[in-house]
């Protein structure tokens, strides 16, 4: 994700590819699954309140890896 991604990050440019919307869904999708079968994915579960967040900032349409927009939000914030 870092090389294809990555530039893009730097730049704060996000062309859509994969809108985080989508991403967020799936990650939502995962947790589900894995609660189904009565297991714990805690690194999914933190990325997708991260997800969450950069949706609450209004960047649902954007692409997934503006996400970065949340993280660095939330490193301000602490």
């Amino acid at each position: 994700m870092f090389s294809l991604k990555g530039p893009s990050m730097v730049k704060a440019a996000y062309p859509t590819a994969f809108p985080l919307k989508h991403q967020q869904k799936d990650l939502r999708l995962a947790l589900a699954l894995a609660e189904s079968v009565s297991q714990s994915i805690p690194t999914v579960a933190a990325a997708n309140e991260l997800y969450k967040a950069a949706k609450s900032l209004g960047l649902a349409d954007q692409d997934f890896s503006a996400v970065i927009k949340a993280l660095k939000a939330k490193a301000q914030s602490s």
